[in-house]
């Protein structure tokens, strides 16, 4: 693959040098900055949506591509949420597996480089459907257990091949949000099962998950806060000040930019405001803070919209 990843012109440092300065607790040129781009990606690279899943080269070409303008902190590559499998040996894994060796070559000494899976309960609830998985959480909780061991099982052998290739692992378990599923829910079916995944990855790979929510989470933030993470994603519905207060304590935070009222439809002073507000909040966490969108960017959104968002986290440094 001849394409490789830039530093972006206006940054000092490159994303792995910026993550391994706050790490030691160095100073920075600036927030480290994400924003989720999903399927957007494909638009602004020119590649089909199902190139983008199946092509290995394509694949990468869609993380490189947005990079290289936009220069944010981490790439992320699927496949997201699947059914279970041994992913050392699954035919439908294996592009990932390809397209993850070619984004290390071309960018793992540039920028932190996940790959994406889907949270046991998501799976679980995308294998039986989300009104009968809740159901049978109800009236069959041993047999609820039983599907969630076998999914979790398999998500370990994913991030046996994540570590691999040296990719770290992002998480998304959007139907596990409180307000779905309720708290007490969530203690029984959810939180063993994360913990045990990011207690794994860590074990394995030598790298924490950073931990996507959808929706308003206070409610578990107690467990949230028990989970080695590399970071929790929040949702824009949430507080950011109150999340960097009593979240930020136990674990780093991410967030929270609407992606449809501010990075859509926004101008540019809206962006450049919400940004800093964003910032100004999240550098309250004790544990560290990365900006990012509240959730992925539309795929119809102007990309010069992000690079909106991307000059005011450099501006914001700027101007302290």
């Amino acid at each position: 693959m001849t394409m490789k990843a830039k530093k972006h012109r206006d940054d000092q440092l490159t994303p792995m040098e910026r993550k391994r300065a706050i790490e030691a607790g160095q100073a920075v040129d600036r927030c480290p900055a994400v924003p989720f781009m999903s399927e957007f990606k494909c638009r602004f690279a020119g590649i089909s949506v199902w190139e983008f899943w199946h092509d290995p080269l394509k694949m990468a070409e869609a993380e490189i591509l947005p990079f290289n303008r936009y220069g944010y902190d981490r790439m992320v590559i699927g496949p997201n949420t699947m059914e279970p499998v041994e992913a050392e040996r699954n035919s439908r894994i294996r592009p990932f597996a390809e397209a993850a060796q070619l984004l290390m070559e071309a960018a793992g000494e540039m920028v932190p480089v996940e790959a994406s899976i889907g949270g046991p309960f998501t799976i679980a609830a995308n294998l039986r459907g989300v009104e009968r998985l809740l159901r049978d959480c109800r009236k069959y909780p041993r047999e609820v257990h039983s599907l969630i061991r076998i999914v979790t099982d398999s998500q370990k052998s994913c991030i046996d091949l994540a570590s691999q290739y040296g990719l770290g692992i992002a998480m998304a378990d959007p139907v596990a949000n409180p307000a779905l599923i309720g708290p007490k829910m969530y203690e029984e079916f959810v939180f063993p099962y994360t913990k045990e995944l990011t207690d794994y990855a860590v074990q394995k790979a030598g790298r924490k998950v950073s931990l996507h929510m959808c929706g308003k989470t206070e409610s578990i933030w107690k467990y949230i806060a028990r989970y080695d993470l590399n970071e929790i994603s929040l949702d824009n519905v949430i507080d950011l000040d109150r999340a960097a207060l009593e979240l930020g304590a136990y674990v780093p935070i991410s967030g929270n930019v609407d992606p449809v009222e501010i990075i859509l439809n926004g101008t540019e002073e809206d962006i450049r405001r919400k940004v800093a507000k964003c910032i100004a909040s999240g550098e309250k966490s004790a544990k560290g803070f990365t900006l990012a969108t509240g959730c992925d960017i539309p795929e119809t959104t102007d990309p010069a919209q992000i690079d909106t968002f991307m000059a005011a986290v450099r501006r914001y440094r700027k101007n302290q």
